[in-house]
C-alpha cells in the first residue's frame, strides 16, 4: 500500500508513526543540517530501537518511546553502522530496555560500538541469518550495504511494514523543519550529502541495486539522517542518486571547504550535462557560460585556434562563436584555464575564461574545468570545421549562380526564389542593337557593353533586397523586392538614362550612337510565381522596342 502523509497536520513534538507499529522516535534540531533520525518497531516482547541516537538526543528519544510502549520491551537495539551521533548514547539503554537486550549489529561495528562502554550484548547479525524474528510471521531483515559510509553498514527491512531503513543512503542534508520529503527537490539536498559521503558513484550504485534487488517494493524509506520518503518518492530518488559521482574530497587540495567541493562538482556535473545536450559550439558555449555565472564571477568565454588555411581564429560569445580571424591573441598564456596543444591531427587551441577584474579562479573550480579540455577543444574543433565545410560551399554556390563576364547572377539563382509576402516589381532590359555591335566592332567590344550595362543596373538597385540577374545573352533582369509602381519606374529611369550617357565608340555605318536599352517593367504580386511577372515584363520590352528603343513599357 502507497504511504503519502499529511505534510501539513504533523507534530514531531511527540512520535510519528511513518507506517503500521514503526514510529520516527528522533528529534529535530533546528538549524542544525545535520538531523539523526530514531525508530520503533512495536513488536510485543521482541520491540525494536533502530538507531537509537547520541548523548543530545536519547532523552528526548526515550520520552516518545514511552509515549508508544514501554522500554522494557525493547528486545533489540539495532545499530546500523558505529558513528556517535547514531550510537553514542547506548549507555543511557542499559538499565531502561528489556533485561534480555541485545545490540544487533555486524562484527566491524561491534569493534567501535563497545567503546562506548554499554554493557548491552552485541548481536552479531551475519551469525543468525541477516535477520530478527519479531513474531507472527514478521521479520527484520538485514543487507550489507559496505562502504556507504561505513565497511561494515547495514540496510534493514521491516517485513510487517515494508519499511526500509537506509543507515546513510538517502540521507540529505536539511534545516530540521520537515520530517517528510515534499517532492523530488529533497534530491538536491541528498545530493550534497552523497556526493561528499560517500566514496564512489560505482559504490554507490552497487548499494542501491543490492537494496532494490534484495526489497523491491517499499512503501517507506527511513533514512538515518535528512527526511522520510514517502512512497511517490522512492523510484525518482533511487533513479537520480544512481546517477551521481561521488568523492569528492579526492578532488580537494589545499582547500577542504566543504561547500567550495560542492559548488565545484555541481558547476562539473552541470557543465558535463551541457556538453552532452548540445549539438552546436554556440549553443554549447551559451549554455556552459550559464552554469559557470552561477557559481564564478565570468564576463565571457574566449578560445584561438590556430588553422592552416585562416590562421588564428577567435571563437568568442560577444560575437555567437562564428569565429573571426586575428592577427594576434591578446591574453597572456597564464591567463588560459585551458591550453591545450595540437596532436598531430587537431591544432593548437587556448581557451580563456574571462573573470571579472581582479576575480580569481579557485583551484577546485580550476581542477574540473581541465577536466572537460577535451570535449571543449573538440567542440571549437568541429565547429571551425563545420564552418570551413560551410564557407566552401557558399564559395561553390556563388560561382555556380554568378556570370563570370559581368558580376551579375546568372538564371539559376532564380531557382531558388519564391513567391513573397509583400509585392514587388521587376525588370526585363536588353540592349538595343546589340548584335550591330557584336558583329561590327567585335566580342571584345560587345563584352565590354555586356559588363558596363551590368554595373548600372547594379549601381541603381539595392544591394541587400535586390537581385541583378543576366538573364541570357544581352537581357538582364532586376528583381526589386518590395517596390511599387513609381519606385520601378525610378529605376527604370535611371538605369536608361546612365546607359545613355555610356561613352561608346560609333560603329560607322551601323546607325548605332550610342548605347542604350530597352525596358518592360511588370509587378510581381504577392504569392504569384515569379515566372508570371517576368513572363508579362518580357512582353512589354518587346513593345518598348517596337515603339522605338531606349524606353521603358510598363504591365501595371
Amino acid at each position: 500500500m502507497a504511504h503519502d502523509p499529511d505534510l501539513v497536520t504533523i507534530d514531531t513534538r511527540g512520535p510519528v508513526e511513518i507506517a503500521p507499529r514503526v514510529h520516527w522516535v528522533g528529534t529535530l534540531r533546528p538549524d542544525d543540517r545535520f538531523q539523526t533520525h530514531a525508530y520503533l518497531l512495536e513488536a510485543g516482547d521482541q520491540s525494536v530501537l533502530i538507531d537509537p541516537g547520541s548523548r543530545l538526543t536519547i532523552g528526548a528519544t526515550l520520552a516518545k518511546v514511552r509515549e508508544v510502549l514501554d522500554p522494557r520491551t525493547i528486545r533489540w537495539v539495532v545499530c546500523h553502522h558505529a558513528d556517535p551521533d547514531v550510537c553514542a548514547g547506548l549507555p543511557e539503554l542499559d538499565d531502561v530496555v528489556s533485561p534480555h537486550a541485545a545490540v544487533v549489529t555486524e562484527w566491524r561495528a561491534a569493534a567501535l560500538l563497545r567503546h562506548y562502554g554499554s554493557r548491552l550484548p552485541l548481536h552479531l547479525i551475519e551469525e543468525h541469518e541477516w535477520a530478527l524474528d519479531l513474531g507472527g510471521g514478521r521479520r527484520h531483515e538485514f543487507a550489507l550495504t559496505p562502504y556507504l559510509h561505513f565497511p561494515g553498514a547495514l540496510s534493514s527491512y521491516d517485513t510487517g511494514s515494508d519499511v526500509m531503513f537506509t543507515c546513510d543512503l538517502f540521507g540529505g542534508f536539511t534545516n530540521g523543519q520537515h520530517l517528510w520529503a515534499a517532492d523530488e527537490s529533497y534530491f538536491e539536498a541528498a545530493r550534497s550529502f552523497h556526493e561528499h559521503y560517500m566514496p564512489s558513484g560505482d559504490i554507490l550504485r552497487a548499494g542501491l541495486a543490492k537494496l532494490r534487488q534484495r526489497w523491491p517494493h517499499p512503501v517507506v524509506v527511513a533514512p538515518q539522517h535528512g527526511q522520510i520518503l514517502p512512497t511517490r518518492l522512492i523510484d525518482p530518488l533511487f533513479e537520480r542518486l544512481s546517477e551521481l559521482e561521488c568523492g569528492i574530497f579526492l578532488q580537494a587540495r589545499d582547500d577542504l571547504s566543504l561547500s567550495t567541493l560542492l559548488h565545484a562538482s555541481d558547476m562539473e556535473r552541470k557543465l558535463e550535462q551541457a556538453l552532452l545536450a548540445s549539438a552546436s559550439l554556440p549553443v554549447l558555449a551559451e549554455r556552459a557560460l550559464r552554469v559557470l555565472r552561477e557559481h564564478l564571477p565570468v564576463r565571457g568565454l574566449e578560445a584561438y585556434v590556430a588553422t592552416d588555411d585562416e590562421g588564428l581564429v577567435r571563437l568568442a560569445d560577444d560575437d555567437g562563436f562564428a569565429g573571426t580571424p586575428v592577427s594576434v591573441n591578446p591574453h597572456r598564456v597564464g591567463e588560459a584555464f585551458l591550453s591545450l596543444g595540437g596532436d598531430g591531427t587537431l591544432p593548437p587551441t587556448r581557451v580563456y575564461l574571462l573573470l571579472d577584474e581582479d576575480a580569481e579562479l579557485p583551484r577546485q573550480f580550476a581542477a574540473s574545468l581541465v577536466r572537460l579540455a577535451e570535449p571543449i577543444r573538440v567542440a571549437f574543433i568541429e565547429h571551425l570545421q563545420q564552418r570551413r565545410a560551410a564557407q566552401v560551399h557558399a564559395r561553390m554556390l556563388t560561382e555556380t549562380m554568378t556570370d563570370h563576364l559581368t558580376g551579375l547572377h546568372n538564371r539559376r539563382v532564380l531557382d531558388g526564389l519564391y513567391a513573397a509576402d509583400d509585392p514587388g516589381a521587376v525588370l526585363m532590359i536588353d540592349i538595343d542593337r546589340f548584335k550591330v555591335i557584336n558583329d561590327l566592332q567585335g566580342h571584345d567590344a560587345g563584352d565590354a557593353a555586356l559588363r558596363a550595362v551590368a554595373g548600372v543596373i547594379q549601381a541603381n538597385i539595392r544591394s541587400r533586397s535586390d537581385l541583378g540577374i543576366r538573364y541570357g545573352g544581352d537581357e538582364f533582369l532586376a528583381v526589386l523586392r518590395e517596390a511599387d509602381e513609381t519606385l520601378a519606374v525610378q529605376i527604370a529611369e535611371r538605369i536608361r538614362q546612365q546607359i545613355e550617357r555610356l561613352p561608346l565608340l560609333e560603329v560607322r555605318g551601323s546607325g548605332v550612337e550610342h548605347l542604350s536599352v530597352s525596358i518592360g517593367a511588370a509587378l510581381h504580386r504577392s504569392h504569384e510565381p515569379l515566372v508570371e511577372a517576368i513572363t508579362r515584363a518580357d512582353h512589354v520590352l518587346l513593345t518598348a522596342k517596337e515603339q522605338g528603343r531606349n524606353r521603358i513599357a510598363t504591365a501595371w
